[in-house]
């Protein structure tokens, strides 16, 4: 019995059937933990109470005491997100002895439904930064090939799933950071649609860019956790008051029709990229998938825009801080902070009105399409301290170059979602972005997961199985 090769939804049968104790379970990935996070840098803080809380819901159960739908989850969550007595470090120095006294709204609704936080992964500083190096914990190794990065910024988190040291796990996205690791890593990654999700007690990036999204084994597990996650909070007025309702649900029965951009998402994408999204989207035509071209409008000016909107709204998060203590900062970060002065408010104020009529024109590209799908990233894993990395015989900066497929879809606010397609040539997981309508969430999920009927799931990474 491996119980660190099932998915949140198997681990949850075999549970509800007795196969093995809510004690057995946290036991097996505690040692695991002790075993691979040394080498990983997944972890930053591992919880003390996860055996004490997987007790008690033996102790439940052996009384016949109803516990939740995610009864004994062991849950990794991105240490941008405040636990209750767990150290909380947002990434960066000056948080090094947080501890907070209470728990974000999503973090709250997980525990009420039985899952337990087994620690706080590791990120890029303050989560700005795509490659979840970090100066103060380390670097996170991608567990595919541990001379490369993992992705960021929630790459702890994603290192954590694909080396088998948890069953699910929290992230956050402002420009792409739980879909970035999640086609680095391979396995699945949701950004929601903007405001179905609480952010309150989410340290910030960019606040009208943020979102908190499932990172997990299967498109089950992600409808699952976001089922629990969702729905609106008084702790942070950017909520939508949409009705609760759960995610859960069948792949589509009817032929699915995907938009393929005619423009932008297949430019300076790498070759062995290319060739694997390519051999995916081939195997899900031959399976009856209905392929159509789509414009996406007004894309090629996107990413500047959202890149002014995230130096904007970062600079004013970390003003104070870097006023009174700028040299707590990884070089990484505090240059990019530093560059966003150069951002001015009409810079600011233009982007804003892009992003309105940004949205209003991408209305139109889903009226004949259930979702639109592209490569999640135009680059594979690159090395751990690589700045630079070749397109053919274009020389691009990783870090940007990362977040081009991605960041738009964060200025959208619309559901985007990232699961595996396959390996490159040389072996590293290649991602498969899906973007729905907004609050469209159900549907993007119910086409994910027909999807992944046809491309299979990523297990984990080789050395970790």
């Amino acid at each position: 019995m491996n119980p660190h090769l099932w998915t949140l939804t198997e681990t949850q049968n075999a549970l509800n059937r007795g196969q093995l104790s809510y004690v057995e379970l946290a036991t097996w990935y505690l040692q695991r933990i002790e075993k691979y996070n040394p080498g990983l840098h997944a972890y930053i803080t591992v919880a003390e109470d996860v055996v004490d809380k997987a007790r008690m819901l033996d102790d439940k159960r052996a009384r016949e005491v109803p516990v939740g739908p995610l009864a004994g989850a062991l849950v990794a969550v991105k240490d941008l997100i405040d636990t209750a007595g767990i150290r909380t470090t947002y990434g960066g120095r000056h948080f090094t002895n947080h501890v907070p006294d209470v728990s974000a709204t999503v973090v709250q609704r997980l525990e009420q439904a039985g899952a337990i936080v087994v620690g706080k992964t590791n990120l890029h500083e303050y989560a700005y930064g795509t490659t979840t190096e970090n100066p103060h914990y380390g670097n996170a190794r991608n567990p595919w090939n541990k001379n490369k990065i993992a992705g960021g910024s929630s790459g702890g988190s994603s290192v954590a799933l694909s080396a088998g040291l948890c069953t699910a796990a929290l992230g956050t996205d402002t420009g792409g950071s739980i879909r970035i690791p999640a086609a680095l890593c391979g396995h699945v990654g949701l950004k929601p649609s903007y405001g179905l999700v609480s952010k309150a007690g989410v340290f910030p990036l960019a606040p009208s860019l943020d979102h908190v999204g499932p990172m997990t084994k299967s498109v089950a597990d992600a409808a699952l956790l976001l089922s629990v996650m969702a729905g609106p909070d008084v702790r942070d007025p950017s909520t939508v008051r949409l009705p609760v309702r759960s995610y859960k649900g069948a792949p589509l029965q009817r032929p699915i029709r995907l938009g393929i951009p005619a423009n932008f998402f297949f430019d300076r994408c790498h070759p062995s990229v290319l060739q694997t999204v390519h051999a995916a989207l081939q195997q899900l035509q031959s399976s009856g998938v209905e392929l159509r071209e789509v414009e996406i409008p007004m894309m090629s000016d996107a990413p500047e825009m959202q890149n002014v909107v995230i130096g904007s709204e970062a600079l004013a998060v970390h003003e104070e801080l870097l006023a009174t203590r700028k040299d707590e900062y990884g070089d990484d970060v505090r240059r990019r902070l530093d560059a966003a002065r150069s951002i001015g408010g009409s810079q600011y104020v233009a982007a804003a009105d892009f992003r309105s009529r940004f949205r209003s024109a991408l209305k139109t590209v889903f009226a004949n399409v259930d979702a639109v799908v592209t490569p999640t990233t135009g680059l594979p894993a690159t090395g751990i301290g690589q700045w630079k990395a070749h397109v053919k015989t274009v020389e691009v900066n990783v870090r940007a170059h990362l977040t081009r497929y991605t960041n738009p879809w964060n200025l959208s606010g619309l559901p985007a979602l990232s699961l595996p397609c396959g390996t490159s040539p040389d072996g590293l997981p290649v991602g498969l972005q899906l973007v729905g309508p907004m609050y469209a969430d159900a549907k993007l999920l119910q086409v994910a997961a027909w999807v992944e009927t046809v491309l299979g799931s990523t297990t984990l990474a080789p050395e970790f199985r």
